[in-house]
């Protein structure tokens, strides 16, 4: 692994202490947890105002109901403040928990009604038997096989669900003995346990793995339930796919989302212990995203490397291309309506590392200031991404990956272009996203405008029209900004019609310049216009200078359509991309595309990147 150097070209404290821009575009993206502090449509509508592109319901504590309710606010939400947001479903898996009594408060949300003083020294028994009430001495867990598990000396962690493990409600016992249903521990800090509490039984090897795994499934029955009834009525963008260890776990998932008509839903695998760490590239390869855990990640691995395999994470998600969210970043926020030093730094160096995006967890489900968190943590990735080394990140992946497909020659050549031209917006033109996220990959300092053309697919039986969750699904995808827009037979109309709603929403000025990538037929282009004097739309009165690309393309499948078909094959080519070609002078309204079926933005596209004048996608 090579080092990121975050070298600042500007030292000049008086400048960097100036306030952030109010309404600037923010790339780094930001997905809550929904929860009884923001399951409200208004509070669900102040937080998509405030920046965040994804919500999560975690089928691991909450009733069915709930995050039914959840889901149903959330389109309430999307329709109300016009903003599209994607739906992320965490699951269950193999989670380890204490059994306890329970009820269903008010809001549908579960309460435990009394805590668990623990003291240091003191002796605690986790016990499989399910005759034995919870209590400070005794909790009974709800694995049956736990005791071939644990061993003389190793660490048991035991904290009240999405908590941060620093704080009163974190217990760590030291093995003591295991006799027949009976784990004895003793304390090794103080503690007060209370709501779900879930166990983490800790690696005990230091390098390699050692630990004997729970044989539980990667899908519990209830995630299988609670899929198949939500996918029913709601469209799932993705599956948080919890303890992840290996690539076959990934394959598992997706057989089970074909089998149940959840195609479409992506998969982002979550790193949560030492195993997922050994098996990653694998995992990498066949999931869609990673999410790393860093709550039990951190539990597993000795602190000193953590910041160590987080970079190594981030650098190794950015290589290929796929997005990697973060977690833990701002538990103070849960109770204070500020981050603590620490924690804002910590989310500057995740941007400055190179993640997409931040996922909340506790702070959003039962914090007291969820508005507000998200509000700072997109003010602290703006920032940031000012002096994130864009040059360098390119430069970095240009040498680590000589041979690339076509497709990531023409994305990597429009973000070289934009760079050399000094651009404002990238606009790329997609049905799946694909394009879109190869753009994104080698991080431009510009917002990347994502044009979603609705696609027609049949399954043997039927036609159907696909585009929205493809849309939803580039919003975790750092820089990018999906908007969806309808059919239409020419594809300058619709630039024309980009360019002008990025000019109402300041994302260009005129006069600035705007890269455009785009396929027609089997040639792909690059193309560069200019805002009109106006700032309304694309400058005519001139000839536009237009770096492209063309030639019939040797790895497009007969038959296939749209920019970024699945059913393209992407080809590697001989060399990597190096200093521009030759541009070619053409007139900016010759490019047109036939029947290729783009169209004119619609409504909900132009909300979505209204988004973007306030930190908001």
């Amino acid at each position: 692994m090579k080092a990121k150097t975050h070298f600042f070209k500007n030292l000049d404290l008086t400048s960097i202490l100036v306030p952030e821009e109010d309404g600037a575009f923010t790339g780094t993206k930001v997905v809550c947890t929904v929860g009884p502090s923001c399951q409200e449509v208004d509070t669900m509508c102040e937080m998509l105002d405030a920046g965040v592109v994804g919500c999560r319901v975690d089928l691991t504590w909450g009733p069915l109901e709930f995050h039914r309710k959840s889901l149903a606010n959330l389109q309430q939400a999307m329709r109300k403040s016009r903003r599209l947001c994607c739906t992320m479903v965490d699951t269950l898996g193999r989670e380890l928990m204490i059994r306890r009594q329970v009820k269903i408060g008010e809001d549908g949300w579960p309460i435990h009604e009394e805590s668990f003083a623990v003291t240091a020294g003191q002796q605690v028994i986790i016990t499989t038997r399910t005759d034995v009430d919870a209590s400070s001495n005794v909790l009974p867990i709800t694995y049956s096989k736990f005791t071939e598990m644990a061993v003389k000396g190793d660490t048991i962690y035991i904290g009240r669900y999405l908590v941060c493990g620093a704080d009163s409600a974190s217990l760590y016992l030291e093995v003591m003995d295991v006799q027949g249903d009976d784990v004895y521990c003793i304390a090794k800090n103080d503690a007060v346990l209370d709501g779900l509490l879930t166990v983490f039984h800790a690696e005990r090897s230091v390098e390699g793995l050692a630990n004997v795994q729970n044989d539980l499934p990667l899908l519990s029955d209830y995630d299988k339930e609670c899929l198949h009834i939500l996918a029913q009525d709601f469209e799932i963008d993705f599956l948080s796919l919890s303890y992840t260890r290996a690539a076959e776990d990934v394959r598992e998932a997706r057989r089970f989302l074909d089998s149940i008509g959840m195609s479409n839903t992506k998969i982002l695998a979550k790193l949560e212990s030492r195993q997922s760490l050994l098996n990653f590239q694998g995992i990498l390869n066949e999931a869609d995203g990673i999410i790393i855990s860093r709550g039990n990640l951190g539990l597993d691995c000795v602190p000193e490397k953590m910041a160590l395999v987080q970079k190594t994470l981030v650098q190794a998600c950015n290589l290929v291309g796929k997005p990697v969210l973060l977690t833990r970043v701002v538990d103070t926020m849960i109770n204070t309506p500020r981050p603590t030093r620490a924690e804002a730094t910590d989310v500057a160096n995740a941007v400055l590392d190179g993640v997409d995006g931040i996922l909340l967890g506790a702070e959003t489900l039962r914090g007291r200031y969820p508005v507000s968190t998200v509000t700072t943590i997109c003010n602290i990735s703006r920032a940031a991404e000012k002096v994130f080394d864009h040059h360098y990140h390119y430069e970095h992946l240009m040498e680590r990956a000589p041979y690339i497909s076509k497709l990531e020659s023409i994305a990597s050549s429009a973000v070289r272009a934009a760079d050399r031209v000094g651009a404002s917006l990238i606009v790329v033109y997609t049905h799946t996203g694909k394009t879109a996220q190869l753009v994104a990959k080698y991080r431009p300092p510009m917002p990347i405008l994502t044009l979603v053309v609705p696609h027609l697919v049949s399954d043997q039986l039927k036609w159907k029209l696909e585009g929205r969750s493809s849309a939803r699904q580039c919003l975790i995808s750092r820089a990018l900004l999906p908007v969806l827009a309808a059919p239409s037979p020419s594809g300058d109309q619709l630039l024309q019609e980009a360019v002008a709603m990025a000019g109402r929403v300041k994302l260009v000025k005129p006069h600035d310049h705007v890269v455009c990538v785009q396929r027609i037929h089997d040639d792909f282009c690059v193309k560069i216009i200019s805002v009109d004097d106006m700032g309304a739309g694309i400058k005519r009165d001139d000839t536009v200078m237009s770096h492209s690309v063309f030639g019939s393309s040797p790895m497009a499948v007969q038959g296939s359509s749209g920019y970024d078909s699945p059913r393209v094959h992407n080809n590697p080519i001989g060399n990597k991309f190096g200093p521009m070609p030759p541009a070619i002078i053409t007139t900016g309204n010759s490019f047109t595309l036939g029947g290729m079926g783009v169209g004119v933005l619609s409504p909900a596209g132009l909300a979505a990147a209204r988004g973007s004048n306030g930190g908001r996608q």
